[in-house]
């Protein structure tokens, strides 16, 4: 299935895709454990929603969650990551690039094309929350990519609060 180059954006895969699982003390958040939540998850996201691709995204999410904290090396990606054939492809207003993606590994290849669209001189754009307690993964859009949190109003807010707290307590 060919795909055009540009891969990340606003409903990235990569970033839905890493925060579908959230384990919490009492219970596990997993948006592809059902089949057919699993199925109308892909299609949502561009996908068939077939058998290949449910085990494709199950497979793909822990290894690039893992990668993403600094806890993998990219080797471990290379399933996916080997799955990708980059072509030209011509026409009237010249060559744009094309991926041909390997059925069985489009999910976890779709989503390493977007990780390599993420990456640029200030580093990676694509992160996990700076909150210990915090499983999310964001992608930083500000202009010096040094944002920390996912959500300034979850996280952010709590980092500030515990800070104030203990500046409190010393003073």
């Amino acid at each position: 299935m060919p795909t055009d180059a540009t891969h990340a954006g606003a409903g990235s895969l990569l970033l839905d895709l890493v925060n579908s699982r959230l384990e919490f003390d009492d219970h596990v958040d997993d948006e592809l454990a059902a089949d057919a939540e699993a199925a109308a998850w892909l299609v949502a996201h561009g996908g068939t929603g077939d058998g290949d691709e449910i085990a494709d995204a199950r497979a793909a999410r822990p290894l690039l969650a893992r990668f993403l904290r600094g806890q993998a090396p990219i080797e471990e990606l290379e399933p996916w990551t080997g799955a990708i054939t980059r072509r030209p492809a011509f026409g009237p207003d010249g060559a744009r690039w094309r991926e041909d993606l390997a059925p069985g590994r489009r999910i976890g290849a779709r989503a390493m094309l977007e990780w390599a669209d993420l990456q640029g001189p200030e580093g990676s754009r694509i992160r996990p929350c700076a909150a210990s307690d915090c499983q999310h993964f964001f992608i930083d859009t500000s202009r010096a990519n040094t944002r920390r949190w996912h959500s300034m109003e979850t996280c952010g807010n709590r980092a500030k609060a515990r800070r104030h707290s203990a500046r409190a307590k010393l003073g």
